[in-house]
């Protein structure tokens, strides 16, 4: 495997700031609502869903409601 000897992992579909995120989550079990914003909700969904994270996936579909009906 690459990551073997590179010593790197790279996930072209996640920024920064999404692994960020997911690192919160992972280390601390939940994410405050406002890291969620309308330009990261659907990375962070991918990412979630990448990485199996069900919890952080109903999450992010739970907000993202909330802000459609906050703007309705």
């Amino acid at each position: 495997m690459k990551e073997s000897y590179d010593k790197q992992i790279s996930f072209p579909k996640i920024n920064s700031i999404g692994i960020e995120i997911i690192l919160e989550y992972i280390y601390t079990g939940f994410i405050k609502e406002e890291s969620l914003t309308k330009d990261n909700m659907i990375e962070i969904f991918y990412a979630a869903d990448y990485f199996q994270l069900s919890d952080l996936k109903d999450f992010v579909v739970k907000t993202f409601k909330n802000t459609l009906k906050k703007n309705s």
